[in-house]
């Protein structure tokens, strides 16, 4: 009875077209049934009398039929084993078709799934994996873990993809959530190293301060965790310097004074380097009285520092005010108001930055002897106007040919001489040959020798007159030049001072002294060891490019 009854059921067509299909359906869960299926369904067919009723069966398409188990647990499966075997590029595809089937898994193989992307350093998984973040974060119902979002933008910027890993970054600082500063940083760091990165960059510390801003206005307790420090500061304004975005530094500086951040001895410089960039000479000349008493110990790091400055005054043409600042260089070194106990100098100091006029203007705040020795950022710098040696900064043959072609136009060769004088009782011991030889030289070999005549004058009105041989080589090119009028009173000169020359020889051996005969030490030792050109050299250049200016 019960054998006609099943064969009854599964002949019957009509039975076939709707409930055999919902029946095959659910024995296809089932990897045991497929053995009976088959059985059944291989009688049947022998029989002619399995229908082609289930061709058009209305309820369900014969794709959607599976024999290998459940299509679920088998990509799950598939998905963990390519995880565990590391075959991102597998798992990717299962992930995928899983989605498509029945959305995402369970979060923790979501999170695995992103880490394990995050430690690739091919760039195509670390797309995939801030895609995946896109994709899980418009789902409502997930919440990823910030360590994960870290990982993330730490690889992607490491790998110099700064568009995707400041896109997690603001979506994390959307939840009022940044990475510990430590890792802010080596993100900071990695992502300035790229023009593109450096104005990504720029553009993200502007978003983090304007939180941190609204924040503080609120008085969120929250509010110092999205503060970023100095060091990040430091990094995007020396890419600024670095790219050539001088007005983004300018705003990035501001940011610095507005969220109180305090800027230490590598900020100065590159704030220092922002201004000149700028043309901004009176914001430089703020930071001068703060960085000209520091002692000894920080001379070679503010070099950078008076080059900035210096520079600044030869493109305003104040040659007195260069003039001034190459004596000033050392001259403060001696005592430093650090010695002083009744003071706390480790308090930062405030420089006002921008317009004097506003009352309420801004105020950056300082700290000139904070330098950190393990900084990333190079201290290296040009070295064209200031040079360190022998723990002083001392003028260039650069520096000097500008001070000396800008008092020869500015006629104020006086001047020159004063300045002279007191460069060489700065820098030099007594007995040592100065600079002064030097210029001397330099004006000579230009055709200058009224100008070198008035220098040995002064020299000689000072006290300080020179040995024989400056005024063996001026009285030389005036013979060469027939300026025997010139020459006779020279030779005077000469015997008032009660110089001793043997005229005859030195005018014929002149023509094969070697250049570096009677120049300073210095000026030697300069030339060889940092390749500078000689001052006569500098000279002739700088009054060339005066000419065509």
């Amino acid at each position: 009875m019960a054998i006609k009854l099943t064969r009854k059921v599964f002949v019957n067509p009509c039975f076939l077209s709707y409930n055999s299909s919902r029946f095959l359906v659910r024995l296809s869960s089932d990897h045991d049934t497929r053995f009976f299926l088959s059985k059944i369904f291989g009688g049947l067919q022998e029989s002619g009398v399995i229908c082609r009723h289930l061709s058009f069966s209305p309820a369900t398409s014969l794709e959607r039929l599976s024999w290998e188990g459940s299509s679920h647990t088998v990509l799950l499966t598939k998905l963990e084993n390519a995880l565990k075997d590391l075959k991102l590029d597998e798992a990717w595809e299962t992930f995928n078709d899983f989605i498509r089937l029945y959305g995402f898994p369970n979060h923790l193989l979501v999170s695995r799934f992103i880490t394990q992307l995050s430690y690739s350093s091919s760039p195509c998984s670390l797309q995939k994996a801030y895609d995946l973040v896109m994709m899980v974060l418009k789902e409502k119902s997930y919440h990823l873990q910030p360590d994960i979002l870290v990982k993330l933008a730490l690889s992607l910027s490491r790998a110099q993809m700064p568009i995707p890993s400041s896109t997690i970054l603001r979506l994390m600082l959307e939840k009022g959530m940044l990475p510990p500063m430590n890792v802010l940083q080596l993100l900071f760091l990695h992502m300035v190293k790229t023009e593109v990165g450096a104005c990504i960059a720029s553009n993200l510390l502007i978003q983090i301060c304007d939180n941190y801003v609204q924040f503080c206005s609120g008085k969120s307790p929250c509010a110092n965790l999205l503060k970023p420090d100095t060091v990040i500061f430091n990094l995007v304004l020396d890419a600024c310097v670095r790219f050539g975005s001088s007005l983004k530094g300018q705003q990035i500086i501001e940011l610095m004074s507005q969220t109180g951040v305090v800027a230490d001895g590598h900020s100065i410089i590159i704030i220092a380097q922002i201004h000149e960039i700028n043309g901004q000479r009176d914001e430089l000349k703020k930071f001068k009285d703060h960085v000209a008493p520091l002692p000894v110990a920080f001379v070679s790091h503010y070099r950078q520092f008076y080059e900035c400055l210096l520079s600044l005054h030869f493109k305003f043409d104040d040659i007195d005010a260069a003039a001034e600042l190459l004596l000033d260089m050392n001259r403060s070194r001696g005592s430093h108001p650090m010695d002083d106990p009744g003071k706390d100098f480790q308090k930062p100091r405030f420089v006002p930055i921008g317009s004097q006029n506003l009352r309420n203007g801004l105020k950056i705040q300082i700290m000139p002897e904070l330098i950190h020795k393990d900084s990333a950022l190079k201290e290296e710098g040009k070295s064209d106007l200031v040079l360190f040696r022998d723990k002083k900064l001392l003028p260039s043959n650069r520096a000097l040919s500008k001070l000396i072609n800008g008092y020869k136009r500015h006629g104020k060769m006086d001047e020159l001489s004063k300045f002279l004088l007191g460069l060489n009782k700065e820098l030099y011991s007594s007995g040592e040959s100065s600079v002064i030889r030097d210029v001397i030289d330099a004006c000579i070999s230009l055709g200058w020798v009224e100008i070198a005549h008035d220098i040995l004058d002064d020299m000689e009105s000072s006290g300080d007159s020179l040995d024989s041989s400056a005024y063996m080589a001026l009285l030389t090119a005036y013979y060469k030049r027939n300026m025997s009028r010139e020459a006779n009173v020279l030779l005077k000169q000469v015997r008032k001072a009660g110089l001793v020359i043997n005229l005859a020889n030195n005018i014929v051996l002149s023509k094969n002294v070697p250049s570096n005969v009677g120049r300073s030490p210095l000026s030697i030792k300069e030339a060889s060891s940092i390749y500078q050109p000689s001052l006569s050299k500098c000279l002739v250049e700088e009054v060339s490019d005066a000419e065509k200016a």
